[in-house]
């Protein structure tokens, strides 16, 4: 790997996570100096040394919270992300609490140093193996909604989803399969994934292969039939990706397609989708509210 590293940490600095965000990128810099730096908000700007930087480096994002704003300038500009970390799944991980306050505590502090650490660590390990960490990501266009803390998001096109909560995205013959935003969110912290084996034969709503929380261990219902031609074996060393990038970066496995135009009159389309996972968000909000007020 010949391109130059570079880092950009989101621009949430109103927020105890962004700040934190902000003391990762700067803790990678003085631990590996031949990082750069991509400012957020020059970026956002259009700044085109920025820009350019984007474009000729390996990005390392960081972003603090579920509103991902470093991945989204990544994703209008269709370019590849090398590495993303992202603060409360490491906080998670790591066991620290960060605290809410802009002026960090020492656990904080010590939070972001040892994220930094361990990126270097896995960075030394993947470029030794010649390992490329991150996949390429596509910019996307997505329905959301923000329930509580939560933030939920789903595919406007070229995904189809059952009411398992799993999606299949299709192109000519084959297909991508792997879990919704509103599943990765249930399911907490992914520790463990259980893929297919490659040549199995599989039809529309069988159980493909499965994952484990920190809350529980759940299957992936396949949305469409066929033969298991691929599985994303980079689950197995991170399986965080299935709660980072869901959609793209953390798929589960691939099909050849046995007959989609069939499977698909069983599955939901984006805004079909959508108004099924909110109605079920806002109802199960609601029994929470209920069981307070009880």
């Amino acid at each position: 790997m010949d391109k130059q590293l570079c880092v950009l940490p989101c621009n949430g600095l109103d927020k105890s996570l962004g700040v934190i965000a902000r003391v990762v990128a700067l803790n990678l810099i003085e631990k590996k100096p031949d990082i750069n730096l991509i400012c957020p908000v020059l970026l956002n700007a259009g700044d085109e040394k920025n820009e350019s930087n984007l474009r000729e480096s390996r990005t390392i994002v960081i972003d603090g919270c579920m509103t991902r704003c470093a991945t989204k300038l990544i994703e209008e500009r269709n370019q590849k992300i090398y590495k993303r970390i992202f603060i409360p799944d490491m906080s998670k991980k790591l066991k620290i609490k960060p605290g809410t306050s802009l002026k960090l505590s020492e656990n904080a502090k010590k939070l972001a140093e040892m994220i930094a650490n361990e990126f270097l660590e896995e960075l030394e390990v993947s470029e030794k193996e010649d390992i490329v960490i991150v996949a390429k990501t596509e910019r996307m266009d997505f329905f959301d909604i923000t329930v509580d803390k939560f933030y939920f998001q789903v595919p406007k096109e070229g995904y189809f989803f059952n009411e398992n909560d799993c999606w299949i995205k299709p192109d000519v013959n084959r297909a991508l399969i792997g879990i919704t935003d509103y599943l990765q969110n249930q399911s907490s912290d992914i520790m463990f994934v259980e893929l297919p084996e490659i040549g199995q034969e599989i039809e529309q709503f069988d159980d493909v292969g499965s994952f484990e929380s920190v809350k529980t261990v759940l299957q992936l219902i396949s949305p469409g039939s066929g033969k298991i031609v691929a599985v994303n074996k980079a689950l197995e060393g991170h399986p965080e990706w299935m709660n980072q990038d869901c959609y793209q970066q953390g798929w589960f496995a691939e099909l050849e397609l046995k007959d989609f135009e069939e499977d698909k009159e069983l599955l939901m389309d984006g805004p079909e989708y959508f108004q099924y996972m909110k109605e079920k968000i806002l109802k199960e909000k609601e029994l929470l509210d209920k069981e307070k007020e009880d």
